[in-house]
């Protein structure tokens, strides 16, 4: 065999291999088994190209690329400086709904960004390939720290100047505290006291009455004995004595006082 020709199947050889390393990585892929969304963001909190994207915690795709548009803005007019660029599998896309979220998630405390997609529900429609959604930005842990120094700075110095208030505070405080203690166990003893017994029993059994007088004042025989009298009273109310001595008389009364 020619040299020449060892060369060039050598090369072919090579080249073959460039490629399928090149497919295995996803660099090229004539057979494309993703579809591509674009993410939009305003801060990308660690994300870098090659970050796997995840649903349900099962990785689906990879982050393609993160560009950086200063004059970028999504459909409702908001200003959004990153497009991340997404690849997600077929098999997963179907997962992908319109009312679906996009997080920039993290594998444990100090593990791997990766980019986090909700499934969505199936009443909502599907995106198409190459479509553009607006992502939920993550938290800026150094904006949360830096927020928490300053407030711990700013409490510091409150109770720096204000530390014969706070000390006055606290003594006022153990007062109460004591006076509360006192005022229990006065009256852990004043219910051990037989004579204050007896009276609380008393109220309670007045009270017991007043109540079994209120129900007998409310039944249906009450008012109509209520009704009668107040019958009888309309009609003695226009009577002078002889009249009335009359009417007694014919109500069977003997009444001798006229």
């Amino acid at each position: 065999m020619k040299i020449e020709t060892k060369v060039g199947f050598l090369f072919i050889v090579a080249l073959i291999f460039i490629i399928g390393f090149a497919y295995t990585l996803g660099i090229i892929n004539p057979f494309s088994n993703y579809h591509e969304l674009t993410i939009l963001y305003n801060y990308a909190g660690g994300l870098e190209k090659g970050s796997p994207v995840r649903v349900m915690g099962i990785e689906v795709g990879k982050v393609k690329s993160i560009e950086f548009d200063p004059n970028g803005k999504s459909e409702t007019g908001e200003e959004v400086k990153l497009k991340i660029k997404i690849g997600i599998s077929k098999k997963a896309w179907d997962t992908i709904r319109k009312d679906s979220r996009f997080y920039i998630n993290m594998a444990g405390v100090i593990g791997e960004k990766f980019l986090e997609i909700s499934p969505g529900s199936l009443e909502a429609s599907p995106f198409d390939p190459n479509a553009t959604v607006r992502g939920e930005d993550p938290p800026r842990v150094d904006q949360l720290i830096s927020q928490g120094y300053g407030l711990a700075g700013k409490l510091l110095d409150i109770v720096s100047k204000n530390e014969g208030s706070v000390t006055g505070m606290i003594t006022q405080v153990d007062k109460l505290i004591t006076n509360f203690n006192k005022t229990l166990a006065m009256l852990d003893k004043t219910s051990k006291n037989k004579e204050i017994e007896r009276l609380i029993n008393n109220l309670v059994h007045i009270s017991d009455d007043l109540a079994y007088l209120s129900t007998k004042l409310r039944s249906e025989k009450s008012e109509k004995t209520f009704e009668v009298l107040n019958k009888v009273l309309m009609r003695i109310e226009n009577l002078d004595g002889p009249a009335l001595r009359k009417f007694l008389q014919q109500e069977g009364i003997k009444a001798r006082m006229f």
